[in-house]
């Protein structure tokens, strides 16, 4: 008989994973281009007029480009009786930007993302993934005010969620107000990030997962079931590290002793409707989303065959995560038994049902009932 094939929507990042913040020009006045088109850019003319391939073009040609960007402005401002600023020739400012411009268009990789600032907390900031590799770039048509329409070098990205800023923590807040056009974000901040982007993930070795209420009005009972489904298999990984008898029921087990130290750190949000969030170093946290997918399989298969585990990589993301999860399911479903694995399926029924609890993994074969 075929193994259930249990498929999360997580994602692996590498361990190098880099998120940029980039601004959409002065005053953000190319944030709503930047959302239209799908693509990042930063606020220099002229680089279309260059031939070849981008990875081609010297560091020299480009910062005599972005100075002769910035001189025919201030020529335009001038004209219009503003005090003069600078002269003809390059200098800090124009290789500062060159700088800004390689690490958008060469240096950020396939797969890392961009977080993308707005005016004001209520207006939503963006966060997208990069599509292609370095120097693979696209021309974007955007309307800069009064001066016209040009054409801007940029990267395709896929815009992954949006949050107002006034969500964010003080210290993404404080990053997003940073004057620098590129620059990355520590890597303190990414997971707060990540959970926006991805929801579930693997990063560094912790394993994030989200169990999401719909319910309007969240109650006690439903609080109770979803804690101790989650609390017996808690408890059941603290047995795999100190040994010992498990008692005779998964409700037990429920409602079980953990200690703190051990226990997988759980984030509750339930405003009507909100999630439990679950993090683990190792495959534990994952392992309970496809846990929760298992209710749908009959207990006997899952312990006699065991699962198999999809999940999903971002730029150089290892599979190996997906090894890990699955012998984390395995293993539970062999201890807990026949008999334990149909109680813990029962409780996971009452929360789909009642509590109207779901996650992002999904079943892609339902083996038949064993005889």
């Amino acid at each position: 008989m075929p193994k259930p094939i249990v498929s999360l929507d997580a994602y692996v990042l590498p361990d190098d994973h880099r998120i940029f913040k980039v601004s959409p020009g002065k005053t953000y006045r190319f944030y709503k281009e930047v959302k239209r088109s799908n693509a990042i850019f930063l606020d220099i003319r002229g680089l279309d007029d260059f031939d070849g391939h981008p990875i081609t073009w010297s560091d020299q040609e480009i910062v005599k480009a972005i100075a002769s960007d910035r001189w025919d402005r201030e020529l335009k401002s001038r004209a219009r009786g503003n005090d003069p600023k600078g002269s003809k020739s390059v200098n800090r400012t124009d290789r500062t930007r060159l700088g800004f411009l390689k690490a958008l268009l060469g240096e950020a990789q396939k797969g890392d993302l961009v977080i993308v600032p707005v005016e004001g907390y209520t207006k939503d900031v963006l966060i997208g993934e990069m599509l292609d590799e370095p120097w693979d770039t696209k021309s974007i048509v955007a309307q800069d005010g009064e001066d016209g329409e040009f054409t801007y070098i940029g990267r395709r990205v896929k815009w992954r969620a949006t949050q107002p800023k006034r969500f964010f923590s003080g210290d993404m807040i404080k990053a997003l107000h940073t004057q620098t056009a590129v620059f990355q974000i520590g890597r303190s901040l990414h997971e707060e990030v990540y959970r926006l982007a991805y929801r579930n993930f693997v990063y560094r070795n912790n394993f994030v997962a989200e169990f999401h209420t719909g319910k309007a009005r969240f109650t006690s009972e439903d609080s109770a079931v979803l804690s101790a489904w989650l609390n017996g298999f808690d408890y059941l990984q603290s047995r795999f590290r100190e040994g010992g008898v498990l008692p005779s029921t998964f409700y037990q087990m429920g409602l079980s002793e953990v200690p703190d130290g051990e226990a997988a750190d759980l984030t509750i949000n339930v405003n009507s409707p909100g999630a439990y969030v679950l993090k683990s170093p190792g495959g534990f946290a994952l392992a309970l989303m496809g846990m929760f997918a298992l209710s749908a399989c009959d207990s006997k298969t899952v312990v006699d065959n065991g699962v198999t585990v999809e999940l999903k990589t971002v730029g150089a993301g290892s599979n190996a995560a997906g090894t890990i999860i699955e012998e984390c399911i395995n293993d539970m479903a062999v201890a807990l038994g026949e008999a334990r694995l149909d109680q813990a399926r029962d409780l996971c029924a009452r929360a789909e049902k009642d509590a109207k609890v779901t996650t992002a993994a999904s079943l892609k074969t339902v083996p038949k009932k064993s005889k």
